[in-house]
């Protein structure tokens, strides 16, 4: 109302001063009219906003008075709070606290938060949810049950939360609500919503495996007791704390990276073999088997998981890694070639020393389950028969074998080669492989596929 008298006010004395630029005392009758109406109005506007002034700015003032003292009074209880809050006039964000925006990831965002709409920050699916909260706010109604509302992170992925929204003031005109939320990923981890016939916290504290929980930060929020039996740390003193920190350095980047695609639902489970280490900074090998416990994709969740202690295992083949070394070297200076292979047509090798290039000119790993190159091949065209025959004859009476052929080398040259071999068999008498050492006899004098004498 105050907006249309004071634009009729303006607009009457601009009619006012362009009149006066040509009025003239000699014009026509209906000109002297129309001066001295405009005058009357823009008269009459001036007296109605005199008249008026004093009642809209002390309302105006009065209620600009009002709200500050309300929204101060909200943010002082949302800022005490711990857990996440904002205060909302209507649907438009009027503050949020401190653990509202480490949270949500929005850390230092706040100026760009106030002011905003706060369905924002919900995920679209949740508008509803949100709608009937306030409303049911709105008449003072409160629901025994949280609603759950999904708020979306800075960097896209969504919280599923517990929220809930009450009321700041009895009075009607107040429209400042508090909203509060929890992450369901921090509420009840491992929820105690059990069975009474059955103890599972029992079960969980007596296995050998190391059971956890993460929240969407990836910090612990659960631990069973092999945790300190495995690391001698103490549950209660980790709890709280980022899981990865409890894991080898050379470790961390990919275990890191791995919980990362968890939490913020980009994958569902993952394996990986890793160090954690003790009180005394023991690494220990364990296998983590980690899984979400939401199945929506791109939204943010905890993690469920185990890990087994594998240190053993890890020693073990260790030390079978170092007896292999130091068998390969000891083979290697052997004057000949020692295989294992197959009791086929074919003479199909499974393993073969470096000293099967200085007797066939062939590296071992060519003739090494090679379909294109095999042993049988390289044997001279005459004997690979008779070598056959000589072999399963031998074999059959028993487990040793000895024998003289020749074979030809990769330049082409025919070689004279013994040969000293034994069947492998099983507990059942079925012949599994033959093993053997294949060496070269620069004496020519020896017939091919006999016996030979030391």
């Amino acid at each position: 109302m105050s907006l249309f008298i004071f634009s009729t006010l303006v607009i009457s004395i601009i009619f006012l001063l362009i009149l006066g630029s040509w009025y003239s005392i000699q014009g026509p009758f209906l000109l002297h009219v129309v001066m001295l109406v405009s005058v009357a109005v823009a008269i009459f506007s001036a007296a109605v906003i005199i008249a008026i002034q004093p009642l809209y700015f002390s309302r105006s003032s009065r209620s600009r008075r009002e709200l500050p003292q309300d929204a101060s009074w909200g943010k002082e209880v949302s800022s005490v709070l711990s857990s996440p809050a904002a205060v909302l006039d209507g649907y438009v964000v009027r503050f949020v606290n401190t653990p509202f925006l480490q949270t949500l990831g929005m850390v230092g965002m706040a100026d760009q938060i106030v002011g905003m709409p706060f369905t924002n920050l919900i995920h679209p699916a949740d508008h509803q949810n949100l709608a009937e909260l306030t409303a049911e706010a709105t008449i003072g109604k409160t629901k025994n049950d949280p609603t759950k509302i999904r708020l979306v992170c800075a960097d896209g992925t969504t919280l599923p939360s517990n929220a809930s929204l009450t009321r700041m003031r009895e009075d009607s005109q107040s429209h400042l609500m508090l909203f509060q939320f929890t992450p369901i990923s921090a509420v009840n981890p491992l929820s105690n919503d059990y069975e009474p016939q059955f103890n599972y916290h029992s079960i969980i504290d007596r296995l050998e495996e190391i059971v956890f929980q993460l929240n969407a930060e990836g910090k612990i929020i659960f631990l069973n007791p092999a945790w300190a039996r495995m690391l001698e740390h103490k549950v209660q003193d980790c709890l709280d704390k980022l899981l990865i920190d409890f894991f080898h350095p050379e470790d961390k980047p990919m275990l890191e990276a791995r919980l990362d695609s968890l939490t913020q639902g980009k994958r569902t489970h993952c394996t990986i073999e890793a160090r954690l280490l003790s009180v005394q900074g023991d690494p220990n090998w364990i296998v983590m088997r980690a899984k979400t416990t939401s199945t929506s994709a791109g939204e943010r969740t905890s993690v469920i998981g185990t890990m087994t202690d594998i240190q053993r295992n890890k020693e073990a083949e260790a030390s079978q890694l170092a007896n292999r070394r130091a068998l390969n070297s000891l083979l290697s200076n052997i004057p000949g070639m020692v295989y294992r292979g197959r009791n086929d047509r074919s003479w199909t090798f499974e393993f073969v020393s470096d000293g099967c290039f200085d007797v066939t000119g062939y590296d071992p790993l060519e003739l090494i389950n090679d379909p294109n190159l095999s042993f049988n091949m390289i044997i001279h065209p005459e004997d690979r028969a008779a070598v056959w025959e000589s072999v399963k004859q031998q074999i059959s009476s028993s487990e040793e074998f000895k024998l003289i052929y020749r074979i030809i080398t990769r330049k082409g040259i025919t070689k004279l080669v013994q040969e000293h071999g034994r069947g492998i068999f099983s507990s059942t008498g079925e012949l599994l492989a033959l093993e053997g050492f294949i060496t070269e006899i620069p004496d020519q004098r020896y017939n091919v596929t006999s016996p030979y004498n030391h």
